[in-house]
């Protein structure tokens, strides 16, 4: 099974930094918390259809981690 990975990141929609959540070499998920606004996720769709596949736990881990690296 592949695992997850993360990515700080400087996107031009953003005003902050993004946590960008990787499966493989694929984008899962990206992570803001711009200001006035709550910690918000965008779950991309995989790039190929089907479905996304990994372990709930590391999901979970990366998520916590997110939070903590945005405020």
């Amino acid at each position: 099974m592949t695992h997850l990975s993360s990515l700080m990141s400087s996107v031009p929609d953003r005003d902050n930094l993004v946590f960008e959540i990787w499966l493989g070499t694929d984008q899962l998920a990206e992570v803001s918390h711009e200001p006035e606004r709550p910690v918000e996720i965008e779950i991309y769709p995989p790039a190929e259809g089907g479905k996304w596949n990994f372990e709930l736990e590391e999901f979970m881990s990366m998520l916590n981690q997110a939070v903590k690296s945005l405020k």
